[in-house]
């Protein structure tokens, strides 16, 4: 194969009206591959630019929580993304069959104590709960996003009850027991335990009749008065997470007995989501709300929970290769696509540690990308807490849509974790004067 020359002309090559990329503006000049080793007539130029035009706004999404790695619960009040509400629906089982409550059996107390694993906010916010019970079981089969309803009975077995999460503290006092990780403990109405107790014996054989007349909770929070936070929870530590039904009966009236409830990875449970971001900044609530994307150009927005990503689109690519010579065409050495937070204040609402890239679909589903594949040490996305930045490769795809083997209906980029954490990101649009959203390309022009 012939190769072209470093001293090709750029103005033959490509130069497009308004195309942010034309050779001529490139920062950098082009330099020569193996300079004294071969001829002046084989040399292959090799350019680089990073003024691919972009076009980016911010979107709502919704997202699939059904059985993630952790519940949700808690509110918050973001004072750029508003206010978020997060808990969770889910089923429970028995922890041995065959259970009898002995003779005349009296509930002392029931608490729901949940293991927390992690948060995102401000945890000395007080948080007020609920707890309702499911009015139908769950379906295995159903899918369960952040924003589904479900059915609940009346009755708030936590009366609003408050609690202050405490992620870090590892010993806990419960009665007798040394509790050696953070949970939270939500005291219950004895009219749960004495439902629970008064279940038809056959509830107790197994699993699925048990979840026929125990359908399961649904525990949701009241808007934060402070800034507040969402507690990450492992809900299928049988050991931390647990229902405990404290009773006694007539045999043994002195003797406190204990019965344990939990969930399963068997079960089926997910997160409720709910966003108000008519709370939110100005320039927020125009661009999401009010489909002013022209705002996307100066400042982009990202967050889990089914919140928000932002769609990025290369719109001159199309015509890049429209004034090659014949025979000639464009090698894409390497395609970098360059994210930078932008400066607000992170104090509370920290940034996120990945982010994720995906490609949308002519249907408008997303799939992932090429680049994906060579793993996550080549692809990236992981975003720098000291340099407030992330970066991703995506070479073969910026390849492909040259070569006419993808469609350009752009990328779709978010947060990682989107079910099950609460993080949130202000990113520069690619019109911002520092640090803009840009695309990096180190490319040839190679002839056949």
């Amino acid at each position: 194969m012939k190769t072209l020359h470093s001293t090709v002309s750029v103005r033959t090559v490509l130069m497009i009206g308004a195309l942010a990329l034309a050779f001529a503006a490139c920062k950098k000049s082009p330099e020569t591959i193996g300079n004294g080793l071969i001829s002046d007539s084989d040399y292959i130029g090799t350019y680089h630019t990073n003024q691919v035009e972009l076009m980016c706004h911010s979107y709502l999404d919704s997202i699939g929580t059904k059985n993630v790695s952790s519940g949700l619960l808690g509110s918050m009040n973001d004072p750029i993304f508003g206010l978020t509400q997060a808990g969770f629906c889910s089923q429970l089982r028995f922890s041995s069959a065959g259970q009898r409550f002995g003779e005349n059996p009296v509930v002392d107390s029931i608490v729901l104590q949940l293991y927390i694993t992690g948060y995102y906010g401000d945890t000395t916010t007080w948080q007020n709960v609920h707890v309702y019970m499911l009015a139908d079981t769950l379906n295995a089969d159903t899918s369960y996003y952040n924003y589904t309803e479900v059915a609940l009975e009346n009755e708030d077995y936590a009366n609003g009850y408050q609690f202050q999460p405490r992620p870090r503290t590892k010993t806990n006092i419960v009665g007798t027991d040394t509790v050696a990780q953070p949970i939270i403990r939500i005291p219950l109405s004895n009219n749960l335990g004495e439902m629970l107790i008064g279940l038809d014996s056959t509830a107790y054989k197994e699993p699925t009749l048990f979840k026929r007349q125990f359908h399961g909770l649904c525990l949701k929070c009241d808007p934060s008065a402070g800034n507040g936070s969402v507690s990450y929870l492992n809900l299928t530590n049988n050991t931390y997470t647990v229902l405990q039904l404290y009773y006694h009966n007539a045999a043994t009236p002195e003797k406190p007995l204990r019965y344990d409830y939990y969930i399963s990875s068997a079960d089926t449970y997910f997160n409720q989501i709910t966003h108000d971001y008519t709370q939110g900044t100005p320039d927020f609530v125009s661009q999401l709300l009010e489909g002013d994307t022209a705002l996307g150009q100066q400042k982009l927005y990202l967050q889990t929970m089914g919140g928000v990503k932002t769609k990025i689109t290369f719109p001159s690519l199309a015509h890049w290769t429209d004034t090659l010579s014949e025979g000639c065409h464009i090698v894409i050495n390497e395609a970098k696509l360059i994210i930078t937070g932008a400066d607000v204040d992170t104090t509370c609402f920290t940034e996120p540690s990945t982010l994720s890239l995906v490609k949308f679909n002519a249907s408008g589903s997303t799939s992932i990308l090429p680049d994906y594949q060579e793993g996550t040490a080549y692809f990236g996305g992981s975003y720098s807490l000291t340099n407030h930045c992330a970066q991703f490769r995506i070479s073969k795809y910026i390849q492909e849509l040259l070569l006419g083997k993808e469609d350009n209906y752009g990328l779709s980029l978010g947060i990682t974790g989107g079910g099950y954490t609460a993080h949130r990101l202000v990113v520069n649009g690619p019109e911002t004067e520092t640090e803009p959203l840009r695309l990096e390309i180190t490319y040839s022009i190679v002839e056949e």
